[in-house]
């Protein structure tokens, strides 16, 4: 294997691919490590941007202190992804994962080298690459006139040119895979890119569409904002705004909604977990049992003011990043989402203000009183979104797909639950109405959010989506004002567990491009 003509080959590449407005993703084999940072930092002198380049990393490559340097090392040139495993049983040596992750976000697979095909195929990876990408239906381009594993793995496969789909027929691509001119095998594929519909206008280059998503679950969004606090706070960032801006959509639902809205205005997480720990028991007063059987249990103005301290008179479409916001349109049942104006056929509630929309999402039946919004046409009444989507992935999915135009395969998830507990429903069967009053509520938000993320595991895969929460032994209400302490404790427990894997899927200097108003 000519092993520096192959790392010539990827620094001549990456340059030109950087140059031509592309990026590049390579799982961060210490062979090709020096060639790309030499392209990449190239590209930054000359004006650009960091994205242009990432790096994956098993979990097994991530936990030592050298490791962990190395990658602080990387990150001031390249974007670096430590990609978890998916499943508890599976091995933290599987690098199945990082190929999964790299194949699913990739428009297309350049193999060239690799080791141990006439020792071991089975663990040659650039064949298992190659094969992932093409079962995805995407192109790939081999280059083997410089030996290594995919060469090996051409000689005992020839009818691989045929099978690349990428454009080309078997014998130009015969040309490419036996070239040995660097030059010429750079311009043969870069210049073959360029006609391949590979650009998504709707993504940024060098980064997946990021979408924050936040469960509804009344004061139980201690928790939500307890874990964002300790984020922020572990980012080192300052604080305010700096979280937030990684993400190119916010969705919540009912104290999901209170927490996505404060954050796209530019309140600290903090700011807002103080607000769950020193207003909770205004909004969700004690003694209030009886009132709950005949009218609403706790007082909507009361919440309304508190929100009107906290977001002023700032308008939802003034976020710093798009909102979805779910709810429900009272009168015939029927699901809603508050969305800012951020497509030519959004703009329904451009101008709602803040508090609306975040009464609009929380006006659970029997705990507060439906919402009222004065809008431009007639006025709107909304119940709590929770009745439909209180896990609220789905509507932000739908919403990115069908409006932003943005591939399914292009969105990365972090979703932040509100505690869930170990119930056990079998006590109510067969008890009637009166065996299932304490518990019917507490059934439906658990069954929707599970179902929730099964729907979007399976559009999205477990490399896609990554869902922080906690379980309680016992169950905590949503208006339950004396467990605030504790849900502010796991919240924060929560939080520092999750903040390794959390920052480098999603918190990792890569903010999101400004969002267009309509």
């Amino acid at each position: 294997m000519q092993k520096e003509e192959i790392c010539l080959f990827v620094k001549r590449l990456s340059t030109r691919i950087f140059g031509e407005g592309g990026a590049v993703i390579h799982g961060s084999h210490p062979s090709f490590i020096e060639p790309l940072e030499e392209a990449a930092r190239a590209f930054i002198d000359a004006g650009g941007e960091i994205g242009t380049l990432t790096f994956l990393r098993a979990q097994k490559f991530s936990a030592t202190a050298e490791q962990i340097e190395e990658i602080e090392r990387q990150r001031k040139y390249a974007v670096v992804q430590v990609v978890p495993v998916e499943s508890e049983g599976e091995s933290r040596s599987d690098l199945t994962p990082m190929r999964n992750w790299m194949a699913e976000r990739s428009d297309v697979v350049v193999c060239v080298g690799g080791k141990w095909w006439d020792v071991n195929k089975a663990n040659a990876g650039v064949p298992t690459e190659l094969d992932a990408m093409l079962d995805l239906g995407k192109p790939g381009f081999i280059v083997a006139g410089f030996g290594g594993a995919i060469s090996g793995y051409l000689k005992d496969n020839p009818g691989l040119l045929s099978s690349l789909q990428n454009g080309l027929s078997e014998e130009e691509n015969r040309k490419i895979a036996y070239e040995t001119s660097i030059e010429s095998i750079v311009d043969l594929i870069v210049n073959q890119l360029k006609r391949l519909p590979l650009v998504r206008r709707s993504v940024e280059r060098g980064r997946n569409f990021r979408i924050l998503a936040l469960d509804g679950g009344g004061l139980r969004g201690t928790f939500t904002a307890a874990v964002l606090a300790k984020w922020d706070d572990m980012l080192g960032s300052g604080g305010g705004n700096n979280l937030v801006s990684h993400f190119d959509l916010v969705t919540g639902t009912s104290t999901g909604a209170i927490l996505a809205i404060g954050l796209g205005l530019g309140i600290k997480p903090s700011e807002i977990l103080a607000f769950y720990r020193d207003k909770g028991s205004l909004i969700f007063p004690k003694d209030r049992t009886l009132r709950h059987w005949l009218r609403s249990k706790h007082e909507s103005s009361t919440l309304r003011g508190l929100l009107q301290e906290v977001y002023g008179d700032r308008k939802m479409s003034g976020s710093s990043c798009r909102l979805v916001i779910p709810t429900v349109r009272a009168k015939h049942g029927q699901a809603e989402a508050l969305v800012t104006p951020h497509s030519p056929d959004r703009t329904a509630f451009r101008d709602i203000l803040s508090v609306d929309a975040a009464l609009a999402s929380s006006a659970a039946p029997t705990y507060f009183d439906e919402s009222l919004w004065n809008g431009p046409i007639v006025p709107e009444i909304f119940l709590d979104g929770g009745v439909w989507a209180n896990n609220p992935i789905l509507p932000a999915l739908a919403e990115s797909v069908r409006h932003l135009k943005i591939p399914l395969d292009r969105i990365d998830v972090l979703s932040i639950g509100t505690l869930s507990s170990e119930s056990d429903f079998t006590d109510s069967l067969g008890k009637g109405k009166a065996g299932w009053a304490l518990h019917s509520v507490d059934l439906f938000f658990a069954a929707q959010q599970h179902g929730a993320i099964l729907l979007a595991e399976s559009f999205l895969g477990p490399t896609r989506h990554l869902r922080v929460n906690q379980q309680t032994p016992v169950e905590i209400k949503l208006d339950d004002t004396e467990a605030i302490d504790e849900m502010a404790a796991r919240g924060n427990e929560a939080g520092k567990d999750s903040f390794a894997s959390v920052r480098s899927r999603f918190l990792d200097g890569m903010h999101a491009p400004d969002w267009t108003r309509y």
